[in-house]
């Protein structure tokens, strides 16, 4: 959604979904992958990293993976795994922090607002899933990056800046559902983080970790295929040439949609037309949500509702998602928790609308496997 100095896209996403669709991905390109497991340490073979430390951080259990090489591709975590490869490593990155506001609508908004603010910034108001998002702010970070909020400063200077372009009853704090900060991961230097540049930057450690770190969410294919070349020039047999379906870095496809991707107006159409014959259909603006957020997925969670329906029925009666969404994300897209379900594979909390109750029947689907 951000772009180079603080730019966006026009048609921002819902950037969790587009992240799980990237891991289903790599799934289906035959990678295994956890889900709420921190890595603890490294593991070392005669100096070189060749594994690492992990802990299933619901459970408690320990355990660790042995690889010919490790990937550290952590965000803004990155510096913290080069300092357990070499303790006296220096610092890589800086981290940049960027808050956002979510608010009800006053009104219908179609449009994507940009205001300059000064040469570097600018503050946006977008359209999104029918909120309306606001941002964003751009400040130096230091401390753990687990620790990242939205301070109250944040939620002024966003308010203010987005008064010099909209009518001051679209901005009242009453109709804020939601505010979220994330942290942008800069190349280290001096200055001023909204001036700096958002490239990407891969090394190679003492130990042999490559570590990636920068770059933005929208360039996610290109970040892939600057460390795809890395690994291509390493010394000795390339990796995963022992694998009977090894396919060469220069032979793989380079154009491959995530899964999911389709139409989603012909989606949502079938959906409302494609119901049970007995008993009612998809509502429309649960159809519309379900094709714009999972694609050709959709049908996969239409049938969980046409075979039990009360997983028809919706979470909340203020948003278009259903009960089905959530057996959905247990089973297929890797939901332990409830934050996982409400934060970060559906719209709930940023429509303010998780609350204690919807959190403990989420909850309670999620144990009930």
């Amino acid at each position: 959604m951000r772009g180079r100095g603080g730019g966006f896209c026009l048609n921002p996403t819902h950037d969790s979904r587009m992240a799980l669709m990237t891991v289903r991905a790599a799934v289906e390109a035959g990678a295994s992958v956890l889900n709420h497991a921190e890595v603890t340490g490294l593991r070392f073979t005669k100096g070189r990293v060749t594994g690492a430390e992990l802990k299933d951080r619901m459970s408690g259990d320990e355990f660790g993976v042995n690889a010919r090489l490790v990937l550290n591709a952590t965000g803004p975590w990155v510096d913290h795994l080069r300092k357990m490869e070499n303790p006296d490593a220096a610092p890589s990155i800086r981290l940049s922090k960027g808050a956002h506001l979510v608010l009800k609508r006053t009104a219908p908004w179609k449009a994507a607002l940009a205001t300059p603010i000064d040469k570097y910034r600018i503050t946006f108001a977008l359209p999104w899933e029918d909120m309306l998002l606001l941002g964003t702010t751009d400040e130096e970070f230091e401390g753990d990056p687990a620790d990242v909020k939205v301070t109250e400063a944040d939620t002024a200077q966003i308010l203010d800046e987005a008064a010099f372009s909209i009518r001051d009853q679209q901005l009242s704090r009453d109709l804020i559902t939601y505010s979220f900060a994330g942290l942008r991961v800069l190349p280290g230097g001096p200055g001023d983080t909204s001036k700096a540049k958002r490239e990407t930057v891969v090394t190679e450690g003492a130990g042999g970790m490559l570590s990636v770190a920068g770059g933005k969410w929208t360039t996610f294919r290109h970040i892939g295929r600057t460390v795809m070349k890395k690994l291509e020039s390493l010394p000795g047999q390339p990796l995963g040439a022992s694998d009977e379906n090894f396919v060469p870095i220069s032979q793989l496809q380079k154009r491959l949609p995530l899964p999911g991707i389709a139409n989603p107006r012909a989606v949502a159409h079938r959906l409302l037309v494609d119901g049970p014959a007995p008993g009612p259909r998809m509502a429309a603006d649960t159809a519309k949500h379900l094709a714009t957020h999972y694609g050709s997925l959709s049908f996969d969670i239409a049938r969980l509702a046409n075979e039990d329906p009360a997983l028809a029925e919706r979470i909340s009666p203020d948003a278009p998602e259903i009960w089905a969404q959530v057996v959905y994300a247990r089973d297929h897209e890797w939901a332990e928790t409830a934050d996982d379900v409400l934060r970060r594979r559906t719209t709930l909390t940023i429509r303010g609308l998780a609350s204690d109750d919807v959190r403990a029947k989420v909850q309670d689907v999620l144990d009930n496997k």
